[in-house]
């Protein structure tokens, strides 16, 4: 009995699969891992931005607030009703104050019994009348008389509408007693064009809510104007029931949109600022990009599929070449390229399957430079904090890869270096920024805080599975090569050479930079500091490739 063959073009059935499988899994597991640190990054940036971008909203807010209050009691101890003035001397100088400070429409000034002795408004934009709640003004007025700053809930004024809320500021004499109150009815405007100016992607925006949960500054005028209750979004619901900063949570809109957003509180307002965004905005890119890997992924399918078809026999060494060639592109290698000699489609194949390598590093080089260009975006957030260091980790940036080019470090060394030298000093995010900002010697305490953001930066990113090479580097930047720094006071080949470049290039720009608290030095001055500090501070090899640099122009002139 003849025994039965085996079926005719199996193994080009196998080698379809075979070619299937090379094609697409080794873009799959790029992709994937990819999309992976793309999604990470882009969740600390989401929080970052969100957090920060609501604090510092928060912050301008409380500054307005705080500026107006400030200017209440310097008008108010110009108002003492016991200092005897001419006819219509208190009335000019009410309508004096008007026009320094347009943020506020009226003025009352009254004696202890309640009698208004003086007024005066905006004619232009503002009728006479004050809210009718009478009970409220007879509150105010009260707490007032007891030598404290009364200050009502937002309203909604009747002619010209508009936001806004009445403060009465005690009168005091030069014992302290109370002689008068006076009231002040306060747009809310400037507050609702701050807010209103602010923009995130294609929808993203922010709103600013009381203590009731009612709308007194949004975008949408007519929504403030209503006084729109949003007790019932839930994070509006979240900032009334904690009444604290909130990092960046998901919630839903009245619409019932999926939703982004953090919030943050008012100083002694008891107000909130949301900053939110559509979740399909934030994650736009992410979505796109498992978009275009389905699309490949069955571009790739399709591609193998009709390649393989017409093959059966004496293909084994072409196919170890593919199976090689895959593995190199599993492992992260896109340099690699398939040779097969031949003018068939085994030739062909092999055409295709390195333009797909090539696609491939394409894809992988645009990774990279998004996520660089997302790190250069974190580091000018930090740089933002205070307007002094604007740009001063780009320039560190600079400084640092010329002194690797210098001493001839590996590409691998140079892209840590060009990393860390970005994110050197994300730390700063946890330092107060009126610290940040002092313009005079900080005192031992505040330095101490200031000291503690290398440790701070690496703990930020220590948990970025793909960041952790350069945590070391962050962490001891400003290590001295004699062990006088921190904050492990660790001294020469102990410290990473990266950090070494990294303290050298951060030396040279803070002092060739101005600061609140010094203007920026000479460089000739500068450098020559530099040498004087080589083998104590700084690593003599380093100092050496920093002032080759420097000579040749790879590091130019800040001043002078």
């Amino acid at each position: 009995m003849l025994k039965r063959t085996p079926k005719r073009h199996q193994i080009l059935y196998q080698l379809v699969i075979i070619l299937v499988i090379i094609a697409v899994v080794p873009l799959l597991i790029s992709a994937y891992t990819l999309i992976r640190i793309n999604q990470k990054v882009l969740e600390n940036d989401l929080l970052l931005l969100h957090t920060q971008l609501a604090t510092d909203t928060a912050n301008q807010v409380s500054s307005f607030m705080t500026r107006i209050f400030e200017e209440l009691e310097i008008i108010a101890k110009t108002q003492l009703l016991d200092v005897p003035l001419k006819i219509g001397e208190r009335e000019r100088l009410l309508l004096f104050f008007l026009d320094q400070y347009p943020s506020i429409l009226r003025f009352s000034l009254m004696d202890t019994s309640g009698k208004e002795v003086e007024s005066a408004y905006r004619a232009d934009r503002i009728s006479s009348a004050l809210p009718e709640d009478a009970s409220m003004k007879e509150a105010l007025f009260r707490e007032s008389l007891h030598g404290k700053r009364a200050v009502s809930s937002t309203f909604i004024t009747a002619s010209p509408k508009t936001p806004a809320l009445l403060v009465y500021q005690p009168i005091k004499n030069d014992t302290g007693q109370t002689v008068g109150v006076l009231s002040a009815l306060i747009t809310l405007e400037d507050i609702n064009d701050l807010i209103s100016r602010i923009r995130i992607r294609r929808q993203g925006h922010a709103y600013l809510v009381n203590s009731q949960g009612k709308l007194i500054a949004h975008p949408n005028r007519f929504r403030v104007l209503q006084e729109e209750d949003m007790k019932d979004v839930e994070i509006v619901k979240n900032y009334l029931l904690l009444g604290r900063t909130g990092g960046t949570i998901p919630f839903r809109d009245k619409n019932e949109r999926e939703m982004l957003g953090a919030y943050a509180t008012i100083k002694n307002m008891g107000w909130g600022v949301v900053i939110q965004e559509a979740r399909e905005d934030a994650y736009l890119s992410l979505f796109e990009m498992k978009r275009q890997t389905i699309i490949w992924g069955l571009v790739a399918a399709i591609v193998a599929a009709s390649v393989g078809i017409g093959f059966a026999r004496g293909l084994s060494n072409p196919i170890k070449k593919f199976a090689q060639g895959a593995l190199s592109i599993a492992e992260g290698d896109f340099s690699g390229r398939i040779e097969v000699r031949a003018r068939n489609e085994i030739g062909k194949l092999a055409e295709t399957f390195n333009y797909m390598i090539q696609q491939l590093e394409i894809y992988d080089d645009n990774m990279r430079d998004m996520f660089l260009s997302t790190v250069r975006s974190l580091a000018a957030a930090i740089d933002a904090k205070d307007p002094y260091t604007r740009g001063h980790s780009e320039r560190v940036t600079q400084y640092s890869l010329a002194i690797a080019e210098e001493m001839k470090l590996g590409p691998r060394e140079k892209e840590k270096i060009n990393i860390a030298a970005l994110l050197h000093d994300v730390g700063k995010i946890g330092i107060d920024t009126q610290i940040l900002r002092k313009p005079n010697k900080l005192s031992d305490e505040e330095y101490a805080l200031v000291k503690q953001h290398p440790v701070l930066g690496a703990n930020i990113v220590a948990p970025i599975k793909q960041l952790r090479e350069i945590v070391p580097l962050m962490r001891h930047h400003h290590e001295f090569y004699d062990g006088t720094g921190f904050p492990d006071q660790i001294n020469g080949d102990q410290i990473p050479l990266g950090a070494r470049i990294l303290c050298v290039a951060d030396t040279f720009d803070a002092m060739t930079s101005d600061r609140p608290y010094q203007r920026s030095m000479e460089v000739d001055y500068v450098l020559e500091r530099i040498k004087a500090w080589s083998g104590a501070r700084f690593d003599p090899k380093v100092v050496t490739a920093f002032i080759s640099c420097f000579k040749s122009g790879r590091i130019p002139r800040k001043n002078g």
